[in-house]
């Protein structure tokens, strides 16, 4: 399976960080389409706009009309859960009115979370999506279908303070959660930190890409400020089979500027492997 994760995009008509949203959202995009269009699974894990707003939602529903690709879209502490519902009226959502779902996909259950509490920008799972999540598992564990586990905030400390604030508050929660079905668990996807990361969490890893519209730079002396600059934007390409998940992290800016030096002869030739002792 292929799977492209994206996240951050935070569509608006004004500069954020002297950054073009838009423009730096619509180049991810053609990127993706270019060299992933045989992606079986595109996925967008929230702060799809930077306010809410009514006409960003417009114009993310725009630039997806004009592509071929169709995301998986999820909502961050940027979105505005109803009015998100509003103007993608066909979003799955719970029966309590959260956005998340699960989808099969390349023999696996791609459960998506909604960790958005309206006003607040750390992330939330009450009860409700707690035990959403583990019926989900469960019923993964019974059928034997391995899970990818999809949701906004980051569910883990990552040692930069001013981003690590905004985490999500069940950390605990679903740490256990993660522990009782690591052996259904392939990997947790998550996005809110504008920062590529990647390690594990109860013994399952996890993995998220930076922002496209304002990549972050981490911070570590514990002062309380966001670092941002000349960072290169990214997303991330998971490739999966049955005994390994790889995640790359694609720079789509510098595809243009990437030098190919061909091998020949004797380099692209077979290795010999000799025997060990």
């Amino acid at each position: 399976m292929k799977l492209v994760h994206i996240s951050d995009i935070h569509i608006n008509a004004d500069p954020i960080a002297g950054q073009n949203s838009v423009a730096a959202f619509e180049a991810c995009l053609a990127h993706v389409e270019k060299r992933h269009a045989d992606a079986d699974a595109v996925v967008i894990s929230g702060d799809l706009t930077h306010h809410g707003k009514r006409e960003a939602y417009l114009k993310l529903r725009e630039i997806l009309a004009a592509s071929p690709i169709e995301p998986i879209l999820m909502i961050g502490n940027h979105d505005h859960r109803e009015t998100f519902k509003e103007i993608f009226s066909d979003a799955p959502v719970d029966a309590d009115g959260y956005i998340q779902h699960v989808r099969e996909i390349g023999g696996h259950r791609l459960i998506f979370l909604d960790t958005n509490l309206a006003g607040n920008h750390s992330g939330r799972l009450g009860p409700k999506r707690l035990a959403w999540l583990s019926a989900q598992l469960e019923e993964s564990q019974r059928e034997r279908k391995p899970a990818l586990v999809f949701l906004h905030h980051h569910p883990v400390q990552i040692g930069v303070l001013a981003t690590d604030i905004l985490a999500l508050v069940q950390k605990k929660e679903f740490a256990a959660i993660l522990s009782r079905h690591r052996d259904t668990i392939r990997h947790v996807f998550f996005g809110h930190c504008h920062m590529s990361l990647s390690g594990s969490i109860e013994r399952v890893p996890f993995s998220a890409p930076r922002s496209t519209s304002h990549p972050g730079w981490p911070e570590f002396e514990g002062r309380l400020a966001y670092g941002h600059g000349p960072i290169e934007p990214s997303y991330n390409l998971a490739l999966i089979d049955d005994t390994s998940v790889v995640i790359h992290t694609i720079e789509y800016r510098l595809d243009d500027r990437i030098e190919w030096e061909p091998l020949t002869g004797g380099e692209a030739g077979t290795v010999t492997v000799p025997p060990g002792p």
